[in-house]
């Protein structure tokens, strides 16, 4: 009886310590940046959630971190960058480790750092939280993001320091598992903020490509918000910055985080107005934006249903370039997704990033919102708007539960069958299967010479 009541006073009183979580304090240290972690329990190892290696497939952690504590190393274990003991030794509470800012591109992740001009830097607090393992070998059994209950995670509070810092977006620092985050702005200039959207621009940034966002990005998020309603968001943000002129011609590549779009221009001939360029931006902000309703006031849910979110959120961006710019044919771009779906939809769309075919999701998704748009009388917008409304509760969007908005739109139940067999089961013949979805919902095709649906 006392052995028994000693042994739940013990758990009782280590129950506060495991529910403890990490904690992770950048202060910038001249051009460099300290990361002090504050780690809760005694483990061999902690691993980072976010290990996508660099463009060049090696770890861009071990290429600009370095361990300050003696009796702890970085090292690359499997998929993952971690932090180990040296010998096999427990990690101690308290590691520090110096944080040179990395600017490269990642294969499949946020850019780990932004250089904005002058002593500029911005700083992603995703690439900080950690988890524990009782063993460094877990690590080679673990696949591109840890299973559920695979590991330790209670959490990661990743706090940035120093004088002239905010934070780009609404978030407060918390991390859990590879969620996403927010970047730290160090000594970066105020935004200037025009119809309520924030721009936040490198000083380096060519000069037409600075005035082109600051005056295309509240265009963009105003047709928006007239069509989809409140997004949620109290102060969009765009984030550019500009990486050189080394390169020759021009590129731009980004993302978008809760309530911010980022961007990255560089290249010798971007320093010049490139159309093209400017054409990527301008669906590239849309895009984006269209993730504030499509991904952050509901999300999916799981990644068998991002096409939900990625082909809607081309389709929007497709009709919302289009309102802003006549000009713009929109053709080129859904014929590219309805070729593309064609050649993907062989398996299933739901499994599509299992098999590294992302761009599946973007396809096939934009072809079944093109499916949607016309059971909406040709109005994506109230297609969406609905959807959204319709899932603010849990802020979850399933295949069942677009499906079924699809039949409130009016889309008959063959149609969705049609889809959710493509989504679930692929089909022996996609083209086929494509062409009598549009077919069924009046949208007018002519068949190119592989027999693909291509749009008039």
């Amino acid at each position: 009886m006392i052995r028994r009541l000693l042994l739940m006073l013990a758990l009782l009183a280590a129950t506060p310590a495991a529910a403890q979580q990490a904690q992770v304090n950048v202060t910038r240290t001249g051009d460099a940046f300290v990361a002090e972690f504050d780690l809760p329990r005694a483990s061999p190892a902690w691993g980072f959630f976010r290990s996508s290696p660099a463009r060049d497939k090696q770890s861009w952690r071990l290429q600009s971190w370095q361990v300050l504590t003696p009796g702890v190393a970085l090292q690359r274990c499997g998929n993952f960058d971690a932090l180990v003991g040296v010998n096999g030794r427990p990690i101690p509470p308290k590691v520090r480790v110096r944080v040179t800012p990395f600017t490269g591109e990642l294969l499949a992740d946020y850019v780990p750092a932004l250089r904005l001009g002058g002593d500029s830097v911005a700083i992603f607090d995703g690439h900080f939280a950690v988890f524990s393992v009782n063993r460094v070998t877990v690590f080679d059994r673990l696949a591109g993001r840890p299973p559920p209950g695979s590991v330790i995670d209670t959490g990661t509070r990743v706090r940035f320091r120093g004088t002239n810092l905010r934070l780009a977006g609404d978030v407060d620092g918390y991390r859990r598992g590879d969620s996403e985050g927010t970047y730290g702005l160090y000594d970066v200039p105020r935004p200037v903020v025009r119809m309520g959207i924030a721009t936040v621009l490198d000083t380096d940034l060519p000069q037409w490509i600075a005035a082109d966002l600051a005056s295309y990005t509240p265009r963009a998020i105003e047709v928006l918000s007239a069509g989809l309603g409140p997004s949620g968001v109290a102060e969009p943000t765009i984030l550019a910055a500009w990486e050189g002129a080394n390169r020759e011609g021009a590129s731009m590549n980004g993302g978008t985080l809760k309530g911010l779009i980022l961007m990255r221009f560089e290249g010798r001939a971007a320093l010049k107005p490139v159309p093209a360029l400017t054409d990527l931006a301008h669906w590239f902000i849309a895009h984006e934006a269209s993730h504030f309703w499509l991904g952050q006031s509901v999300h999916y849910g799981s990644q068998r249903d991002s096409w939900i979110m990625e082909g809607g959120a081309d389709l929007l961006a497709v009709r919302t370039v289009q309102s802003l710019n006549p000009a713009f044919d929109g053709r080129a771009k859904l014929n590219e997704a309805i070729r593309d779906c064609s050649d993907l939809a062989f398996q299933p769309v739901a499994t599509a990033i299992d098999r590294n075919q992302v761009r599946a999701n973007y396809a096939c998704g934009l072809v079944f919102a093109l499916v949607a748009e016309r059971a909406s009388r040709g109005d994506f917008y109230s297609f969406v708007r609905a959807l959204v409304a319709a899932n603010l509760a849990d802020q979850e969007v399933t295949t069942a539960d677009w499906l079924a908005a699809f039949e409130r739109a009016g889309g008959s139940r063959a149609q969705s069958n049609q889809i959710r067999v493509l989504v679930e089961r692929g089909s022996a013949s996609p083209k086929q299967a494509i062409a009598k979805l549009l077919r069924d919902a009046g949208t007018p095709f002519a068949l190119n010479r592989e027999g693909v649906p291509q749009l008039q």
